[in-house]
């Protein structure tokens, strides 16, 4: 399977334990792609903040999928733009 078709299938998971899969295989681009879908958990979520990628923390802070509780914690996170897209989406789903 190419990567566009693997990301693809990532992208479209609606399963929490088929994106903790994903997740184990560590491919390229997995992560991103479960921290900008609106299918991810708040679980698969929170794990993400943890990710190294910064990127990857800054599509979890924006996704309106992510729980409360974690947009509150990033939102005191030591960077600039995760602390700031967490903010703005406690907004969103406080409005």
């Amino acid at each position: 399977m190419h990567a566009e078709e693997y990301l693809k299938k990532v992208r479209e998971c609606r399963n929490e334990n088929e994106m903790l899969d994903y997740l184990k295989s560590d491919q390229p681009g997995v992560a991103l792609e479960l921290a900008k879908s609106i299918h991810s958990t708040p679980r698969i979520l929170e794990m993400l903040t943890r990710h190294a990628s910064i990127t990857v923390r800054h599509e979890v802070a924006k996704n309106i999928s992510t729980a409360k509780v974690t947009l509150e914690r990033l939102s005191s996170d030591k960077d600039m733009l995760v602390r700031d897209y967490a903010k703005r989406t406690l907004k969103k789903i406080e409005a």
